[in-house]
């Protein structure tokens, strides 16, 4: 068949898709459909492209804190172990719900950027605005990993969505979901940035009169005061643990260091939205006019939406450089959702229908690609390797699981190791232990040292990491009874095997008695 002819077909497949988004009647199930397509993609490409390795450290981590719940936690707030409680209550602990829950946390953020388009977009504009976003790797590579980040795509997304409806139209249940702000303050403090920045929006618009004077402001902020209260009085009781925990990581050394951080920080954010803005320049080709139509805000309607756009991306960076702080650009992963709204909005942009559909072509061709070469990934990652020895999780699961069979039949109730290596095995591990992540009581402080003395404890560690085996031998001089034994593990995939490696195991049976 001719490449014309295939052309033409896929593109009045995708023609059929925008015409979908942009019928009033139809564009919600549409829109609801992509996103669980997209959501069912993405879950299959992580689980198939990470199938040679553990769960990602930060993601065990977290499923640690669902097993010892809590108001707050060292590093985070605690919403995030507080889903993992109620998803695991339902789904079976394994990597692919895990996934699961990531490819659908990203299929919900697209659709309610969809929504939130709606807000100033209309048409093959609104209907190309989560295809421009789906081209961004904060929505898929990067997504897929469920962390504090990723988890307020959707939540940015639905916040931002409902304080404007709420401010438009001064309805109380519009104000009691733009309450979707304190789910994201109780998820990371970084979303203090988004409602500074709602804030500032609302103040600069001529409107905010009859705003203010109406119920919504007040329901909005009544309503995420109660949410957020039981975290603040934790913080108050345990001196601000995860505050400092950022200061003693993320404050700069020196001038150059933060100058440093800010570099990344710019142009790394540039770079992670540089294939999405391109699309938009090479498809749909916005006039000169149209550039400086949004670099100065000539039309009033937009203005909100391009100040909450520039406002959490630009005040960090002042709030930074009065404490010292450096900026990472994977902290704007939830900070994109207005961009097609920024490139597109001015009424001199034109997007007819035949670039909706190679746009919308374009990442569906990016998505179903990726799922493709999936095994293709997890292949190169068995023979490159990964961080935090993520590759031998599989077969050390095996060897802790059997070395603590042989010694008791009491469950394991917690492993110590590295941060990176403990959080995987706990994460797979059947009697789902807690963890003593690198043996700091900081990072768990579910564990204190009757704990160490007494429950039923394991410990790996590399062979060649010579702190981690200064710490078992600490803890075998507190519990003489504990058995040693050295393994090697290989991590295997398919049939295929990677680079073998020699680990310590410690087994530390429950004691009995006083």
């Amino acid at each position: 068949m001719p490449l014309k002819s295939i052309d033409a077909r896929l593109l009045a497949v995708f023609g059929r898709i925008v015409e979908g988004l942009c019928d009033p009647a139809r564009r919600n199930r549409v829109a609801l459909l992509a996103a669980f397509a997209y959501a069912a993609i993405w879950t299959l490409y992580a689980t198939v492209a990470k199938s040679c390795q553990g769960i990602n450290a930060d993601l065990g981590d977290m499923v640690v804190w669902a097993r010892n719940l809590a108001w707050g936690y060292p590093k985070h707030p605690p919403l995030a172990g507080w889903i993992l409680a109620g998803w695991f209550a339902v789904f079976p602990t394994v990597d692919w719900a895990y996934y699961l829950l990531a490819g659908l946390n990203l299929g919900i953020g697209l659709y309610f950027s969809f929504l939130l388009a709606g807000l100033w977009l209309e048409g093959e504009k609104r209907a190309v605005a989560p295809f421009l976003l789906a081209l961004i790797p904060f929505y898929n590579f990067i997504g897929l990993k469920w962390d504090q980040n990723s988890i307020l795509i959707p939540l940015w997304a639905l916040t931002t969505w409902a304080f404007v409806q709420s401010f438009e139209r001064r309805h109380v249940g519009y104000a009691a979901l733009a309450d979707a702000g304190a789910p994201a303050m109780l998820t990371k403090y970084w979303s203090a940035f988004l409602v500074l920045s709602l804030v500032i929006a609302a103040l600069c618009d001529r409107r905010r009169g009859g705003y203010f004077r109406s119920a919504a402001p007040w329901v909005t902020v009544l309503a995420g005061a109660v949410l957020i209260a039981p975290h603040v009085v934790w913080l108050f009781q345990e001196d601000f643990p995860p505050l400092r925990w950022v200061a003693t990581r993320r404050t700069s050394a020196d001038l150059f260091d933060w100058l440093r951080s800010l570099s990344e920080y710019s142009f790394g954010t540039l770079g992670y939205s540089a294939v999405a803005v391109l699309t938009c320049i090479v498809l749909v080709q916005p006039p000169p006019a149209a550039w400086r139509d949004v670099l100065f805000l000539c039309d009033a309607a937009r203005r909100m939406a391009l100040l909450i756009f520039w406002l959490p991306l630009l005040v960090p960076v002042a709030v930074a450089a009065i404490t010292r702080t450096n900026l990472l650009s994977l902290w704007n992963t939830e900070s994109l959702a207005l961009l097609p709204v920024v490139l597109l909005s001015s009424p001199l942009i034109t997007v007819t229908r035949t670039v909706a559909a190679r746009i919308t072509g374009f990442a569906i061709v990016v998505s179903v690609a990726a799922l493709i070469a999936s095994p293709i990934v997890a292949a190169t990652k068995l023979n490159a390797g990964v961080e935090n020895d993520a590759s031998y999780v599989p077969a050390a699961v095996v060897a802790i699981d059997r070395e603590w069979k042989t010694a008791t039949d009491r469950p394991l109730e917690i492993l110590a190791g590295p941060f990176g290596l403990a959080n995987s095995i706990a994460f797979t591990l059947k009697d789902r232990p807690s963890t003593f992540a690198d043996f700091s009581p900081y990072v768990s402080p579910w564990v204190d040292a009757q704990a160490l003395l007494r429950k039923g404890l394991a410990v790996i560690c590399p062979s060649r990491d010579t702190a981690c085996m200064r710490n078992v031998d600490a803890l075998r001089k507190k519990r003489p009874e504990a058995r040693r034994v050295e393994v090697e593990l290989t991590p295997r995939w398919l049939g295929f095997a990677g680079t073998h490696d020699r680990f310590v195991i410690a087994i530390m049976p429950p004691r009995k008695g006083p």
